[in-house]
């Protein structure tokens, strides 16, 4: 028997104080309940939380890397918000209270992705909104990271499936459904226009974050198990332990350092459904007994990816391929069709688009021009093919090459006709990269014959196949100001590639800039992103006449593809080449390695330098 009831059963006195205070209790606990049902019945009224956001397609923070990273308001401040489906709490830095943090009002220990548990204050939050709308956020965690950023975890984007658009780097929310409620006609049935892949996710015991399995190659080592899936970090990761375990080597052994990278050669969550090759991260404290690693976005970012993690599924979408003789479509690609119209005219591609928020980010727009069709005149051997008032080689081109070109004419004019001009020193001088080809009053030689080599055909938005629609470009107009293109290409690219772009005065005539523009992307499989600011701000103190120009610009257009990529970028660039002093600056993705620095290559053979080059090297002194 307790103390206060045998006190109020022995002593008069303290059974009156005693009955009292049972009275007091009683009439708060009647009042409590009828304050608890009004407040119950005000919830159920309202908006649930699922409501909050569903619908709703945001864009995505520019970044060269995929990150899901959204605008949002903390209060009155505008701050970055991201999405990290693993992250069991949401959080807040620091940074984002002037004046420093307000009292934690308590202490939460919740679990970490890489094993074991760590505690973490917790403070009262302002509103914050997302695109307009409040999200129900009230506490969160508080983190110790240097810039504002709030972190919305499973706590807040639980109710939720994201489907990400990597080319035009946004992000929609859709209310989650269960796996047996889920569309399974969209995978089963056929789809001229793009191959659909369901991958089924579990959750972690503890954590409840999503797993999936996943395979990792390096040579003839093979790792297999359950990863994390990630949107937090660009970069996927694998534990030391575990991978070393089954052979796989971090590219730090052979110099006898600590264990930062793994350069693999592939990672799939599927039979060829995965990126390939990669560096990713090496973990070197992963203690979770349920997980080998994450699975980022260097990942299912290839792809337009939904994530649905309580639904327990992951959808994955890209468009179809199919292999084509390299004679047919030739070394460089002319992805144009006319001069651009209007003043903010998007690429002339069937997947070149461009947005804009108008008075801020979560709105957009788009402008899709017509599709360009593939001329039908023949590349003769030792020639280049192009309209006459065109030429199909870029100031970015290597002076003194002439690589074969497929014709490219618009749907609404006949094809003019094509002359040829010879190859060899007297079609370009070294000095001029862009001179339009001559014609030429000799007979066409017989085209000799060339080895068939394999290339790659993608589908449109309607099925058909053409090398045009390997290539996507997205322009979008930044709330803050200035202009960023997102680059694609949804093919295989064994030896890399350049996608050459145009500046689009306000004219919207093209905008003579004396620079060559582009995008530059390394050896790999398809479905690789990449997203620049034209120009981005240090090109101003690298080339500064390039700088000017390119602020005028208006928009961007699609020019060529060629095979190959820029020497100067390592990795997925954007990269401007000043035409009169053949200078090429770079901007670079980041890698596990560092920014702009790509893993080396397990075939690296020495090639003699191009005689182009050699005419340019200096003399041995006398």
């Amino acid at each position: 028997m307790c103390r206060t009831t045998l006190a109020w059963m022995t002593s008069p006195s303290r059974r009156s104080s005693n009955l009292c205070a049972v009275r007091g209790a009683f009439l708060l606990w009647v009042g409590l309940s009828v304050v608890g049902a009004g407040c119950h019945r005000e919830v159920a009224s309202g908006p649930s939380r699922s409501e909050g956001l569903t619908g709703r397609t945001l864009p995505l923070l520019a970044s060269p890397a995929l990150r899901l990273t959204v605008a949002g308001k903390l209060g009155a401040r505008v701050v970055p918000v991201v999405l990290d489906v693993a992250r069991p709490l949401s959080m807040v830095s620091q940074a984002c209270f002037d004046g420093g943090a307000p009292a934690p009002e308590g202490t939460v220990r919740a679990p970490e992705i890489a094993g074991g548990f760590r505690a973490w204050p917790v403070v009262a939050l302002p509103v914050l909104t997302v695109g307009g709308a409040t999200v129900p956020l009230r506490t969160a965690g508080l983190s110790g990271e240097k810039p504002c950023s709030v972190t919305l975890g499973s706590d807040v984007l639980e109710p939720y499936a994201l489907t990400v658009d990597p080319l035009r780097r946004e992000v929609t929310f859709t209310a989650s459904r269960s796996r047996e409620a889920q569309p399974t006609a969209e995978v089963a049935a056929p789809d001229a226009a793009r191959e659909v892949h369901r991958v089924e996710l579990s959750r972690e015991p503890v954590g409840d974050w999503p797993l999936l399995a996943v395979r990792v190659t390096q040579g003839e080592a093979e790792l297999t198990g359950p990863f994390v899936l990630a949107t937090r970090e660009p970069f996927s990761r694998i534990a030391v332990a575990p991978a070393e375990a089954q052979g796989l080597q971090p590219l730090e052994t052979a110099a006898h350092l600590p264990p930062r990278t793994f350069a693999v050669d592939s990672m799939d969550v599927a039979e060829g459904v995965g990126a390939r090759p990669l560096v990713v991260e090496a973990a070197g404290r992963w203690d979770s007994p349920s997980s080998l690693g994450r699975l980022g976005p260097d990942v299912w970012g290839r792809f337009t990816a939904t994530l649905d993690a309580k639904g327990g599924v992951l959808v994955l979408r890209r468009p179809r391929v199919r292999a084509a003789d390299a004679t047919e479509v030739g070394s460089v690609s002319s992805l144009r069709a006319g001069r651009a119209e209007g003043p903010d005219a998007a690429a002339a591609s069937p997947r070149s688009t461009e947005t804009e928020g108008p008075g801020g980010m979560g709105a957009s727009a788009s402008l899709t021009r017509p599709a360009a069709t593939v001329g039908a005149a023949p590349v003769l051997s030792g020639s280049i093919a192009s309209p006459p008032s065109r030429s199909t080689t870029s100031p970015a081109t290597t002076a003194g090459t002439a690589p074969k070109a497929s014709g490219i004419a618009s749907p609404s004019s006949q094809p003019p006709a094509l002359p040829t001009a010879p190859a060899g020193p007297s079609a370009q001088s070294p000095g001029d990269s862009s001179t339009p080809p001559q014609s030429s009053s000799e007979p066409p030689r017989s085209a000799t014959p060339s080895p068939v080599v394999k290339r790659q055909q993608c589908t449109d938005a309607h099925g058909v196949f053409s090398e045009e629609a390997c290539y996507g470009l997205h322009v979008r107009k930044e709330p803050e100001g200035g202009i960023s293109v997102v680059g694609a290409v949804f093919r295989d690219l064994p030896e890399g590639g350049r996608l050459h772009l145009e500046p689009v005065g306000p004219d919207g005539q093209r905008l003579e800039s004396g620079c060559g523009i582009g995008l530059s992307f390394p050896a790999t499989s398809r479905g690789l992103t990449t997203q620049h600011r034209l120009p981005w701000p240090s090109l101003a103190q690298a080339l500064p006449v390039c700088h000017a120009a390119l602020v005028q610009a208006r928009g961007f257009t699609l020019a060529l593809f060629e095979e190959g990529s820029q020497p100067e970028c390592p990795t997925a660039c954007a990269f401007v080449t000043e035409t009169s002093s053949r200078r090429t600056v770079c901007e670079c993705q980041p890698t596990p390695l560092g920014e702009g620095v790509a893993a080396p290559s397990r075939k690296a053979p020495s090639r003699e330098p191009p005689r182009e080059e050699r005419e340019l090297e200096p003399e041995d002194p006398r």
